[in-house]
């Protein structure tokens, strides 16, 4: 598990402040660089462009008043944040959801038409927190400074703080990725080490492994149906948080007189290699509770009763429904042999260890209350199953349209044929790569299949895309984009027509094109500092509006184009 250098020579920490957070419909309201080996920071607001007025001034603190006088980056602004930061040599570190910063950058820069962005080499030291998916947005940068010992956190962000605070984090993280585990009301952070055995349940539910374990076996996948079950759910509930998950799967057990194997000192063990840093409020309560030989829960404090009573109740009720389903599974699927439950599987190869829920020598069962397709949880299949067969248990809850309330639960049985992919997909990245490109390329084929064109290659969405005709044969390239709006004719059997327009398009449409043009030169010439909207034709008026200070005027549209300024901020400077 290779460190990351935190030299401060090597990075440039980046940090914006936006007024939403989508990139295209949301304005940057400010931008800060700081460099952490000499101290040198720079920030700048940003007028308001796409949006009327500013919406997040509780988050940034920024207002309205601070945006007056602000104007719009420049290629010459950004040439020189390049050269003065060393922007192009260096890593710029970010630490946002989805590369957040980077991609408001991106937006803003292509709107102006500011050239270098490709350049940049970002680095979001988010990925090194290797917290679920499914957690309770608690993993914020504020809570890990605060485990961590980062002092200045302020309740009102700003950009050029952030930017401290940010490499501060850095710096203690030391180069090492860390593990966030969900606890009773907290989720306990550590620093993750080679010596730790990763648990493979945790290979689906935490994405950011995939950066530790690149080099893991790709696994393939396909499931086919079995069997499936249904009940009626009148007095069954379906729980918060995993009760329903452990009380199901105690229930199963309990009818299925399993073999219940104790791993706990060996897990115990493997989880004291892990540094424990420090606990995060997750706001999720979990209910202490033991389980009993008929398949019922005992609730371990006095305010938890009442919720004992309706989890008893409800496996009560399912207890009399699924003796056909546990009785396929003892005699069908384990046909009647000893089974276990909890069997630890340990794959020293890739550091990777698998819990069953249920197993005999030849076959495991992994149980699920919720209803994803067994490509979800391919890889703790595979670890679990160590050559065995597989079979996955499903649930699916369905509710009544018109009351919302639980109706029905169909239990599906599916075998599951979980194997290490093909060598053009030798490990994870890869094969992770392959899979997302023949996803695509299965999309593509759906969209062309009611066409008279074909696909014949694709690479990916930035390269271009090779087609062919089935009438003619010919064969032709088009841009991803492209084809994405519309499904194109064959250049071959619809060839252009001289001196015929290119594309009709409707009055509205031309309207709206040359309305669209007109902002985006009011924009361009005012250096952002005006917006036009209402666009007719050049001997209309159109209604004007200045960023800078407010004011709204009419003006003649070519006349606007000549004098592109606002009357009241050009009398002040006067």
């Amino acid at each position: 598990m290779k460190r990351m250098s935190t030299d401060p020579t090597e990075y440039v920490v980046f940090d914006v402040e936006t007024n939403g957070l989508k990139s295209k419909q949301d304005d940057l309201l400010s931008i800060s660089f700081y460099k952490p080996d000499d101290g040198k920071e720079y920030s700048k607001f940003l007028p308001l462009e796409l949006n009327r007025k500013i919406v997040t001034t509780h988050i940034n603190g920024i207002t309205e008043n601070d945006l007056v006088g602000a104007t719009a980056l420049t290629q010459f602004e950004f040439d020189h944040l390049v050269e003065e930061f060393e922007l192009e040599k260096r890593i710029i570190l970010i630490y946002a959801g989805g590369n957040f910063d980077a991609l408001f950058l991106s937006a803003y820069m292509k709107r102006h038409r500011i050239f270098g962005f490709e350049k940049l080499k970002f680095y979001n030291f988010k990925k090194n927190i290797i917290s679920s998916r499914f957690s309770h947005g608690n993993i914020t940068k504020d809570n890990l400074c605060s485990i961590f010992e980062v002092d200045g956190i302020k309740t009102v962000h700003s950009g050029s703080n952030d930017c401290k605070l940010e490499w501060k984090l850095f710096e203690k993280m030391e180069g090492y990725f860390y593990l966030v585990t969900e606890g009773n009301g907290e989720d306990n952070v550590f620093r993750l080490n080679e010596d730790y055995i990763i648990p493979a349940s945790l290979l689906s539910s935490h994405p950011n492994l995939s950066y530790i374990l690149s080099e893991r076996p790709y696994i393939e996948c396909q499931s086919t149906p079995v069997k499936a079950f249904e009940i009626d759910a009148k007095g069954i509930e379906k729980f918060q948080t995993n009760i329903t998950g452990m009380t199901i799967e105690h229930l199963i057990n309990s009818m299925l007189d399993v073999d219940v194997q104790n791993s706990r000192q060996f897990l115990l063990k493997n989880k004291l290699k892990l540094d424990f840093i420090g606990k995060i409020p997750n706001g999720v309560l979990m209910m202490p509770m033991s389980f009993n030989p008929d398949g019922t829960v005992t609730a371990l404090h006095k305010e938890d009763i009442q919720m004992e009573k309706r989890i008893n109740s409800t496996n009560k009720n399912l207890k009399e429904q699924i003796r056909p389903l546990v009785d396929f599974i003892k005699y069908e699927i384990f046909k009647n042999e000893r089974i276990l439950s909890q069997e630890l599987v340990v794959d020293y190869e890739n550091n990777i260890l698998a819990l069953c829920d249920l197993s005999t020598d030849k076959t495991i069962l992994e149980i699920k209350t919720d209803n994803a397709d067994a490509l979800a949880y391919k890889e703790q299949f595979f670890y679990e199953a160590k050559g065995r067969a597989i079979y996955h248990l499903k649930m699916e809850w369905v509710k009544d349209w018109n009351t919302d309330l639980l109706k029905k639960i169909i239990f599906h049985l599916s075998f599951v044929d979980a194997h290490v992919g093909t060598p053009s997909s030798s490990n994870w990245t890869r094969g992770k790569r392959e899979e997302k490109r023949a996803r695509r390329i299965t999309e593509i084929q759906k969209y062309l299949s009611s066409s008279d064109i074909s696909l014949v290659s694709f690479t990916n969405i930035s390269s271009p895309i090779r087609l062919q005709c089935k009438n003619c044969g010919y064969e032709w390239f088009v841009g991803y984009a492209v084809l994405e709006k519309k499904i194109p004719n064959c250049p071959k059997c619809n060839p252009k027509i001289k001196g015929r327009m290119r594309t009709t398009i409707s009055k509205e449409e031309q309207m709206k094109h040359r309305a669209d043009n007109y902002y985006e030169k009011i924009l361009q010439k005012s250096n952002h500092t005006i917006v036009a909207i209402n666009y007719i034709g050049a001997k209309d008026d159109v209604d004007a509006f200045c960023v800078t200070c407010g004011h709204k005027w009419k003006s003649r549209a070519d006349h606007l184009v000549s004098r592109c300024w606002c009357p009241i901020c050009r009398k002040r400077k006067n």
